[in-house]
């Protein structure tokens, strides 16, 4: 019996989400997968060693057969690495994984679309594909369909959105994300080798939202209006101003919250 031929993905960047895709699709069985970088280093030989991936350190010598084009670089380069991509395959598409990045910055010159995980990625934390978001976007229903059926292989949460519903839902993921991990740092430096003492906090307050509206499952001084506490807190932060705006700010989104829906 003939063996099917696998499908050629191209993945530019040698980054966390690089990362990811690259695992997922070796892991599938089903593709043939080509690593580039601009420049050579240990994290790009990880795909030539651990992931058994074809790998290169040279944009220019970027293969001109393959099916999917990913281009996983900051916002920044995305247009110029679109622009050393040469494409032989008709059928090609060139996809970037950005959720703030206009699907026009690939150029105009192939088959374009978005492939974006609503995800945070790590190199060393596992990743649950199938419960990961991806948003996708193209210019036409054919293109739109293939990435669709390329999304389905990752994950049981598919979506097409246009850029203005990305970029919202982007904006979103920096504030329950980025945002908040920054409070867990700001935490972790308040506290000390007692930081561990907040996981089953950090834990349980997660765990409360999947169950209520967050801003039903609000607690704490600024939604009690406890003045004398708050006013404790921010003398503890007197050298720290930064927290300390931030501690001021936040408590009074609180309020605002809690008072617009009583």
């Amino acid at each position: 019996m003939q063996k099917t031929a696998k499908h050629k993905i191209v993945i530019i960047g040698c980054g966390n989400v690089a990362w990811h895709l690259a695992k997922q699709f070796t892991g599938l069985k089903k593709y043939e997968l080509f690593v580039y970088n601009h420049r050579a280093n240990n994290l790009l030989n990880d795909f030539k060693t651990k992931l058994k991936c074809s790998v290169s350190p040279n944009l220019n010598k970027i293969i001109t057969d393959a099916d999917f084009y990913f281009i996983c670089v900051v916002d920044k380069n995305i247009s110029s690495v679109a622009k050393k991509i040469k494409i032989k395959n008709p059928n090609a598409i060139v996809i970037h994984t950005s959720g703030s990045a206009k699907i026009n910055e690939l150029g105009e010159k192939f088959s374009t679309a978005v492939f974006y995980p609503l995800q945070t990625f790590s190199k060393h934390d596992e990743v649950n594909w199938k419960e990961t978001p991806i948003i996708v976007e193209a210019k036409n229903a054919t293109i739109k369909t293939k990435i669709l059926n390329l999304a389905k292989d990752f994950s049981n949460n598919v979506s097409s959105l246009n850029y203005k519903e990305r970029l919202t839902l982007h904006l979103a993921a920096v504030l329950v994300n980025n945002f908040t991990n920054a409070l867990f740092v700001a935490a972790g430096d308040l506290v000390g080798k007692d930081k561990k003492m907040l996981l089953p906090l950090i834990k349980q307050t997660v765990l409360k939202i999947q169950k209520l509206d967050p801003r039903a499952a609000q607690t704490g001084p600024a939604k009690r209006g406890d003045k004398n506490v708050m006013e404790k807190h921010l003398k503890l932060l007197s050298s720290k101003n930064d927290i300390k705006k931030t501690y001021k700010q936040l408590s009074s989104l609180i309020v605002k919250q809690q008072t617009k829906h009583a």
